[in-house]
């Protein structure tokens, strides 16, 4: 294999298929050969040509997600958080065609030598170009979204909050309790001040809503009923 033949013809059909699956919605582009492009993995790797592969496989992938993110800065407010998702789901539905394709120089590249996976370091790429760059404006906007019924979709919030999570948990940090209505275990354990403290809360929201007439139905049903015991019955026709 030729340093042209690896440019002109093996890079060239990786880089179309990687292109199809960043950039076409899932499952709107013409399938792609798994096979044939394992095999063109397969002989890049075994012809020495792995380092090369990678670094144009990471090259090539911060390329288009430099755009993506240029792209989101120039979105409103109001199209940011449906925005933001069309990418993530994007990019996620990606890593499950490119990691595959890729299975071969994974293996005895990038786990051989550089000690590391090809899934990870796919994902720290999104973070730093995409995630990090717009993290601080999407989730105070998710927060104002879940505050509005119907803004947003619970699904697309919680599959947001998924993948965040999956690219950073260090994001959780910025609105645990955010991600706390999708993700388990985002909040600390409550401790008995917790507790006690929560009690408390509950407690002074029942005594304000008694007070506005609210829960006070068992106590006028029992009224009632002893009104109509002590009513007089109907004449005895007898």
């Amino acid at each position: 294999m030729t340093p042209d033949d690896y440019r002109d013809i093996f890079w060239s059909m990786l880089r179309d298929a990687i292109d199809q699956m960043l950039t076409h919605p899932p499952g709107s582009y013409k399938p792609i050969s798994y096979e044939q492009m394992y095999s063109a993995v397969y002989k890049c790797v075994c012809k020495q040509y792995s380092e090369q592969l990678y670094a144009d496989l990471i090259t090539h992938v911060k390329t288009r997600l430099g755009q993506w993110s240029t792209h989101l800065t120039q979105v409103d407010d109001e199209a940011f958080i449906n925005e933001f998702h069309k990418a993530l789901v994007q990019y996620f539905h990606a890593l499950g065609g490119i990691v595959p394709i890729f299975t071969y120089m994974n293996r005895f590249y990038i786990e051989a030598k550089l000690h590391t996976d090809l899934k990870s370091e796919l994902i720290k790429v999104f973070t730093s170009l995409v995630a990090d760059q717009h993290v601080s404006r999407l989730i105070p906007l998710m927060v104002t979204a879940q505050s509005k019924p119907f803004c947003i979709p619970p699904s697309v919030m919680s599959t947001m909050c998924k993948h965040l999570y999956q690219l950073n948990p260090e994001y959780t940090v910025i609105e645990p309790r955010l991600f706390s209505s999708y993700l388990p275990n985002v909040l600390p354990q409550m401790t008995e001040e917790d507790l006690q403290a929560q009690q408390n809360a509950d407690r002074l929201l029942q005594e304000s809503l008694r007070s506005q007439g609210w829960g006070c139905s068992g106590s006028m049903s029992s009224t009632r009923k002893r009104d109509l015991e002590d009513a007089p019955g109907p004449p005895n026709r007898g």
